[in-house]
């Protein structure tokens, strides 16, 4: 944590002072209280650990607000607080949640964002009321809102700044369903192409297994997460899913690495979209977001490279799997059924010109989806304990399923 402090003494004359801001406006308690009337109960529009999400609406502002009250007398949450401020007072993105302000009177720490019409990428996947006739998401837009996202995620990169919390629960979409990333709370400044040192925070199914081991967070930890969300995307269905059943968790991580190694990633497919997505945009999604869930950091690609390969699957579901991208080619690597201490590497899958490609970690290169044995051997039982592990950090000894199998 020393890197963030320094860098904070540096940047700032006041490290406890964000009015040191010069692009975003400092509130009174009184007109947080009255764009809230009085922090009416009856306009929450979001819970969480931190505090409350309400919807507010100032004079002088002709649209409406998000105004997050966090909760007092917290050390942590001062910490988050300043640096929620401090990134994004500087950082400014269309993909990137807007601080419009904040307030920071007596024991109050509240920040002030653009409102966010249509909540949270989580909502509309598999958290939707459907008894007030909300539909799911259509490919389409499900694509268009992991692009966004990806361009958000790039642009921190290319600041130098990781997120460190990237999960579908913090990609919020405004009335048009243009996506934005957003909090900034547990964000870390780290030197371009490499990592720093700092304790593991996070959320639950999302963190890198690397960071989780090493403590080495780098923008490759972003990438995993992103990673999950994409899974999620697809599936439409929780990182961690307990079954009624027999009371077992299931991964959502290992369920779809499971059906991908046994040939049936079809599985995996959200029922709703069933039908609507094409072969070779499906190769190419699921060929991305299983490349960012790659064990080790150095075998994820970096967020330009899985931007170009949401755009290329983009471009393959708008063309019917006819490619017309001239973008250059762009390599991504597979590996599925290793252990996290397991240094054995796969084969690079060469995208040339979209081309869909992909490989699986003991196969040669193939110009289709590689299926595998359906039975599990004792090394790879030992990976996919591990991988819930690291899916699940409140419960050390898990018990999940890995067998592929339909939702």
């Amino acid at each position: 944590m020393c890197l963030f402090f320094r860098w904070w003494q540096k940047s700032s004359r006041d490290s406890s002072n964000p009015q040191n801001s010069t692009t975003c406006r400092h509130f009174t308690i009184a007109e947080i209280r009255s764009a809230t009337n009085n922090f009416d109960q009856a306009l929450i529009i979001g819970r969480g650990g931190f505090g409350n999400v309400y919807k507010g609406k100032f004079p002088k502002h002709r649209s409406p607000v998000a105004i997050k009250r966090l909760n007092q007398g917290s050390n942590q949450g001062l910490r988050e607080f300043q640096t929620e401020i401090k990134m994004l007072s500087h950082l400014r993105h269309p993909h990137l949640v807007s601080l419009i302000g904040y307030c920071q009177d007596a024991a109050e720490m509240i920040l002030v964002y653009d409102y966010m019409a249509r909540g949270t990428l989580r909502e509309h996947l598999y958290d939707f009321d459907s008894s007030n006739n909300q539909e799911p998401l259509s490919w389409n837009k499900r694509l268009e809102i992991c692009l966004a996202a990806a361009r958000g995620l790039h642009f921190l990169h290319t600041e130098n700044v990781i997120h460190r919390d990237v999960k579908s629960t913090n990609i919020l979409l405004d009335d048009d369903w243009i996506a934005k990333v957003a909090d900034f709370g547990l964000s870390k400044d780290g030197p371009n192409g490499s990592h720093v040192t700092t304790d593991v925070k996070g959320s639950l199914g999302y963190l890198d297994p690397e960071y989780y081991m090493s403590q080495w967070l780098s923008q490759k930890s972003d990438v995993y997460s992103f990673g999950v969300v994409l899974l999620e995307v697809l599936c439409g269905r929780p990182v961690i899913k307990r079954r009624i059943e027999n009371r077992q968790e299931e991964s959502l991580v290992i369920w779809v690495k499971s059906c991908y190694q046994d040939g049936n990633v079809d599985l995996t497919v959200d029922p709703a979209l069933k039908g609507t997505i094409g072969q070779k945009c499906l190769d190419k999604f699921v060929e991305v977001a299983l490349s960012c869930l790659n064990d080790h950091g150095k075998e994820r690609p970096f967020m330009k490279d899985v931007m170009k390969g949401l755009e290329c699957a983009l471009s393959l579901h708008l063309t019917g799997g006819k490619n017309n991208s001239d973008d250059v080619a762009v390599s991504f690597t597979v590996l599925v059924g290793h252990d996290y201490d397991d240094h054995s590497r796969g084969v690079v899958m060469t995208d040339s010109q979209c081309t869909i490609t992909t490989t699986s970690s003991n196969a040669a290169t193939t110009t289709t989806t590689t299926t595998t044995s359906t039975t599990t051997s004792n090394e790879e039982e030992k990976a996919l304990v591990l991988h819930g592990v690291f899916s699940h950090l409140g419960n050390p000894t898990p018990t999940y399923l890995s067998v592929c199998t339909d939702k």
